[in-house]
């Protein structure tokens, strides 16, 4: 995932090129880098799309930077559904 912290409305924003060439999927969040204000709207946001719980999702890597990777435990197929539809242009 990539990040984008300070936007008015939160939501998907397509998939852009990250480091080395991989692709992530970019999320807007309302809230400022700080104080892990953003990483928790992410965790958040992406438990709420997929349809499953918070504690489901988790942040692996990534803590203080844009480009960042998140664990979902559970959901199955359905949220992994739900979030690939979200995702898609």
């Amino acid at each position: 995932m990539r990040a984008g912290p300070g936007a008015r409305q939160p939501g998907f924003d397509g998939v852009v090129e990250g480091p080395n060439g991989r692709l992530f999927v970019k999320i807007k969040l309302r809230a400022k880098a700080e104080d892990g204000a953003a990483n928790a709207e992410l965790l958040a946001f992406l438990a709420k799309s997929a349809g499953i719980a918070r504690s489901s999702v988790t942040l692996e890597s990534g803590m203080s930077a844009r480009f960042k990777t998140i664990r979902v435990a559970g959901g199955g197929e359905a949220a992994a559904a739900r979030l690939k539809e979200l995702i898609a242009p």
